[in-house]
């Protein structure tokens, strides 16, 4: 009998989770799985009738090859977001992600490739580096006045309203300038010419937290994928500042 115990249970051994992982991405042979996590034959298949026993992994009918079952990818792909947080535990021990909609969140995992940047002094070089490759357009969410960008760039700017008091300055200081209002910003975003960009997840008092942030890089799709949504998300929602 599945249980909620000993899901838990399976989910809780490094090993276990890897064998999800690597069935979620193809099915392989009790050899071939071997090989790739380079443990043991009996390792595996200790591990592997635990989970053929909860019913999170079969065999093929007809094949000798291993695959998850339609709840196996289920659970791991539950788990896939709680997995990035846990990777990431000291992080998220110290930021929220307050009004951050539910398929956010349960997409966190896209962001598994991107890099943890740490400390106010490293973050301001990886921003500068961007800015420095700029080439036609920058979109920032903030509730700060900082400079993202440089002169002569099309600009959006997602901005609490006491930061849309700049705007004049703003305006003339770029080639176009585009803004909207938030009643309230808690996640920061910077996004340079749709292929490159870095998230700031707020703290836990619910502000923009500046000095760590996720770098997501061009060849990084699926994070370039999700903070691009997570800009159209807020984009949609914000109040059209006028001229």
């Amino acid at each position: 009998m599945v249980t909620k115990r000993h899901l838990i249970m399976e989910f809780a051994n490094p090993i276990r989770i890897e064998i999800l992982q690597q069935l979620n991405y193809a099915s392989f042979s009790f050899t071939s799985l071997s090989k790739k996590l380079n443990i043991s034959n009996s390792e595996v298949s200790r591990h592997l009738n635990r989970l053929i026993e909860q019913r999170l992994v079969q065999k093929e009918r007809g094949s000798k090859k291993l695959s998850l079952t339609s709840f196996g990818e289920l659970m791991i792909t539950a788990f896939a977001p709680l997995d990035f947080i846990l990777h990431h535990a000291e992080y998220f021990q110290e930021h929220g992600l307050f009004n951050l909609p539910t398929s956010f969140i349960r997409d966190l995992d896209q962001l598994s490739d991107s890099e943890l940047i740490q400390g106010t002094g490293n973050v301001m070089l990886k921003l500068q580096e961007i800015t420095e490759a700029l080439k036609e357009e920058v979109w920032v969410m903030t509730d700060q006045a900082f400079p993202f960008g440089k002169q002569m760039m099309d600009t959006r700017y997602i901005v609490s309203p006491e930061m849309a008091k700049y705007r004049p300055h703003i305006k003339d200081y770029n080639r176009s300038t585009v803004a909207r209002v938030l009643p309230h910003i808690s996640t920061a975003v910077l996004i340079a010419d749709g292929e490159t960009g870095v998230l700031f997840f707020p703290d836990n008092h619910g502000n923009p937290e500046f000095s760590q942030g996720f770098y997501v890089k061009k060849e990084n799709k699926l994070g370039l994928e999700y903070i691009l949504r997570l800009w159209d998300h807020y984009w949609e929602k914000g109040e059209v500042v006028s001229e």
